[in-house]
């Protein structure tokens, strides 16, 4: 995967510069409850083909289905602290964008399918996620953690073929499960550098998954 590779490489060129310069801070976890507010960048690849596509749009009357699944979104979010290794995390993810491309022979437009011709999807998810994340302890200057929660979203965009435009909306609230590895950068900052997968499974039109490889900034207070 591309995008993927490329921030994988980024990481492994840029990392031992910043946890050399931190190696050998004090002492930062703070006994009491905890907060940190966290954002960051992710690259994206959509579980999301041919046969995907089709389950989902498909009228029986489309070829040549050509899908771009990978992307790239962004979070943000909040966390709470309640000892050295957990913490409760709630914020928003922005997966990024599906864009996908076919062609109709029109067979099924008497059945309010599509006319003949090309058919455009662009799409986006996005949504809310509220979970929990297990570490290893804080004023270590490298660590290890682990997180898993639900994601609330919504798969939403266009569908244009050669008579129409139209919008769609699907809704639904699936797991995700992430690990990752976490380096300090300063006296109350970590760079956090993590995989993620979320389900994304409405039971109904839309069964797909996405994977992301992200690069986050934390903050603690």
């Amino acid at each position: 995967m591309k995008i993927l590779s490329v921030v994988t490489l980024t990481t492994l060129v840029v990392l031992p510069s910043l946890v050399h310069a931190e190696h050998g801070a004090s002492n930062r976890y703070r006994s009491g409850p905890s907060m940190y507010m966290f954002g960051g960048l992710s690259a994206s690849e959509y579980d999301f083909e041919a046969s995907d596509y089709r389950y989902s749009f498909g009228d029986g009357s489309l070829s040549d289905v050509q899908v771009d699944n990978e992307s790239y979104g962004l979070r943000a979010g909040v966390g709470f602290g309640f000892s050295p290794q957990l913490a409760l995390e709630l914020g928003f993810v922005d997966l990024g964008k599906i864009t996908s491309t076919s062609v109709s022979d029109g067979s099924q437009i008497v059945n309010n399918g599509f006319a003949a011709g090309r058919v455009d999807m662009d799409a986006d998810v996005d949504g809310v996620f509220f979970g929990v994340k297990v570490h290893t302890p804080i004023e270590e200057p490298v660590g290890l953690y682990a997180r898993f929660g639900v994601y609330s979203w919504e798969f939403s965009g266009t569908l244009e073929d050669n008579s129409r435009q139209g919008e769609f909306s699907v809704e639904g609230t699936d797991p995700y499960v992430g690990i990752g590895l976490r380096f300090a950068v300063a006296h109350n900052a970590d760079l956090q550098i993590g995989y993620d997968h979320y389900v994304l499974d409405d039971d109904e039109s839309v069964n797909m998954s996405a994977n992301t490889l992200s690069a986050d900034l934390v903050f603690r207070f």
